[in-house]
């Protein structure tokens, strides 16, 4: 019983995070767009909105469908290659040189958050014991609102360094 308990604690930690990192991205970037206009300074504003548009569109839109595919196929393997996914567009969004290439990152970015997000919360609901699952679930839920929370400041405090912190903040996590 000790063992499943500290078991379902390593889960809920490791998802948890996850998930935080995930919905931190809808709100850090927000911070760091005048500075990514600065660097693309031929991008108009219409391109420069696709940066934010395109993974929060991208992420809303698959969430339903990558939740079902990782319940048909396996939740652990959806959860680790969201986790891959997201991590590498992570860091190919700092490495981008062009606007485009930013927003094409965002979007392979969004996808791989799509598919850890509801994969990490099939693993918490599957590892918590049922006198604990509810408390559980709680506990993943509130990281997405404490993500939206400190998206703006730790934005502003990466953003000081220079706006690919925002991207590169996601690889060592």
């Amino acid at each position: 019983m000790v063992e499943q308990s500290q078991r379902s604690s390593v889960v809920l930690a490791v998802a948890s995070l996850a998930a935080f990192m995930a919905s931190l991205d809808v709100f850090i970037v927000n911070v760091a767009f005048d500075d990514i206009g600065t660097d693309f300074s031929g991008a108009t504003l219409d391109q420069l909105s696709w940066v934010l548009s395109a993974y929060a569109i991208v992420y809303a839109a698959l969430l339903v469908p990558a939740g079902r595919i990782a319940d048909r196929y396996g939740r652990k393997g959806g959860f680790l290659a969201g986790l891959a996914l997201f991590t590498a567009a992570s860091a190919a969004c700092a490495a981008s040189d062009g606007v485009w290439w930013l927003v094409g990152f965002r979007i392979v970015q969004a996808i791989g958050a799509a598919i850890l997000t509801p994969a990490s919360l099939g693993l918490v609901v599957a590892s918590a014991p049922l006198e604990h699952r509810e408390r559980s679930v709680r506990i993943w839920a509130a990281t997405g609102a404490v993500a939206a929370a400190l998206g703006p400041a730790v934005g502003g405090v990466l953003v000081e360094a220079s706006w690919r912190w925002v991207f590169l903040v996601n690889v060592p996590v």
